[in-house]
């Protein structure tokens, strides 16, 4: 039994029915006659942050694996490099740091088993930015049906959220993503939320079953890649088609692997960490040590909405 493995059981709002749940659940759109603001969906800088979270990566296996997007992003904007030591190295504390800015000994998550409390106090990014600028949309799409109980979390909470449905005969987690990757680029060229947290999973679940020094693993980071790839794609051509729109792009994991698979402890594998970050507001080919903490500073700066004081992280705006 792996300890630290992810259920799969908490489903929220499933991929094949996006369009008409889209369309019901994004109760907060695009404020119209309003006075231009930087980042607002509607005018201003018409800022859009998209956050790719890519469960049980690292970075030194996207290098082994020659992952054309990663590194094509790395190259062309900020690369970060960090070690999230003492931090829990389990998915549950670390998307909720993630998407929170605070780090598991402020939110109190340690585990995968986690209800929407912890967000009352340590409000996530969805309802940061909601609270701020109502006129903002926000958007999850995620493989890992946990990310739905952060993103739900709090009043207001993301505009639309969903959890992939789990695909028949995906014992790689290749299908799953896929659809959260399908659905992910769909939004992009339709709703061109102003922030969406997108997560894919099948790189940890090729290190749970193989390990991460496994042929399997670079496979999985190889397939992954071509999703990244997808929703890179679909961003530079929604930016392309509308030159107002200033598209930020993140990448980010959660934990490493240990070799032979497994994580939740302190090894330099399994607390490796990295952040990419390509847009106008990042620096090309800037290398910093930032980490998983400085997400949600970084989104709700690139948007206009002011620190929480409860930040542990910091803004990668301009970092080098």
């Amino acid at each position: 039994m792996r300890p630290h493995r992810k259920s799969k059981s908490s489903r929220w709002i499933t991929a094949t029915a996006i369009a008409p749940i889209a369309a019901t659940l994004l109760v907060a759109g695009p404020a119209t006659g309003a006075p231009g603001l930087p980042g607002t969906g509607s005018s201003g800088s018409n800022t859009k942050v998209v956050v790719i979270g890519l469960d049980g990566t690292m970075y030194k296996k996207i290098v082994e694996a020659k992952a054309p997007n990663l590194l094509a992003l790395s190259e062309q904007g900020t690369l970060a490099q960090s070690s999230i030591a003492p931090h829990t190295t389990i998915s549950g504390p670390s998307w909720a740091t993630v998407l929170t800015g605070v780090w598991d000994t402020k939110h109190g998550i340690k585990n995968n088993n986690f209800d929407a409390t912890p967000f009352a106090k340590y409000p996530t990014v969805f309802t940061q930015l909601e609270t701020a600028k109502p006129e903002l949309t926000t958007e999850s799409i995620a493989t890992w049906g946990p990310i739905a109980t952060i993103a739900g979390s709090g009043d207001p909470h993301a505009d639309v959220n969903i959890a992939t449905a789990a695909q028949p005969d995906d014992p790689d987690e290749s299908k799953i993503d896929a659809a959260t990757a399908d659905a992910s680029a769909a939004a992009i060229a339709k709703d061109a939320p102003d922030f969406l947290f997108t997560h894919l999973d099948q790189v940890d679940e090729a290190g749970h079953s193989h390990g991460g020094a496994s042929r399997e693993y670079l496979d999985a980071v190889t397939r992954v890649d071509q999703q990244v790839g997808k929703i890179v794609a679909a961003v530079d051509a929604r930016a392309a088609a509308n030159p107002k729109e200033k598209w930020q792009i993140i990448v980010t994991a959660d934990h490493g692997h240990r070799p032979t698979g497994g994580h939740g402890g302190q090894s330099a594998d399994e607390t490796a960490n990295f952040v990419i970050a390509r847009g106008s507001s990042f620096k090309p080919g800037a290398k910093t040590k930032n980490s998983l903490v400085d997400i949600t500073p970084t989104a709700v700066a690139l948007l206009g909405v002011p620190a929480s004081k409860d930040f542990d992280g910091t803004s990668m705006i301009n970092a080098d």
